[in-house]
């Protein structure tokens, strides 16, 4: 489904309606706040564009997530701002409420793996060695997923 407004739209992907599906069938009571803390995190971004007068394309919720596109004609200073502005919103969100889906939304976006923010900040500063950087952080988590899985029978890294 895709709603536009002048030259941005949303697009909300079917694959984000079969995880909300999942959250609901399987009680997860966290749903709601999980996905309003995303949308501020992206709130950030945007705001922080905005004051860089650079209007955003595309808000796309999906399975993966929720992402923002725009064109990127900015300086790196600028879009390292960008990019932090989001983790911020957790980061203030999460010193403010003291709760755990903030500290979480921001450690899984400061991670530096392509696309996560993290990540992007890594292209941003060494464009030539981010998808090594990228590829050993997603080796590490996997390993690390894998540990969970195998250990405490947690296996929700792994997705």
């Amino acid at each position: 489904m895709e709603i536009k407004f002048n030259k941005f739209v949303f697009k909300l992907d079917f694959s984000f309606l079969i995880l909300l599906s999942f959250a609901v069938f399987y009680g997860y009571k966290n749903t709601v706040d999980i996905i309003l803390f995303s949308l501020a995190h992206e709130i950030g971004h945007i705001t922080a564009l905005l004051l860089f007068k650079v209007k955003p394309d595309l808000i796309k919720v999906s399975f993966y997530g929720i992402g923002l596109k725009y064109k990127n004609n900015l300086s790196k200073a600028k879009e390292f701002i960008v990019l932090l502005c989001g983790p911020l919103v957790n980061l203030v969100l999460y010193l403010i409420l003291k709760d755990e889906i903030n500290l979480i939304l921001l450690l899984i976006n400061i991670f530096p793996a392509l696309p996560l923010d993290g990540g992007r900040v890594i292209k941003l500063i060494t464009p030539k060695y981010s998808k090594a950087i990228s590829l050993f952080f997603i080796i590490l988590l996997s390993c690390f997923s894998a540990y969970l899985f195998i250990e405490y029978h947690i296996f929700s890294l792994i997705f």
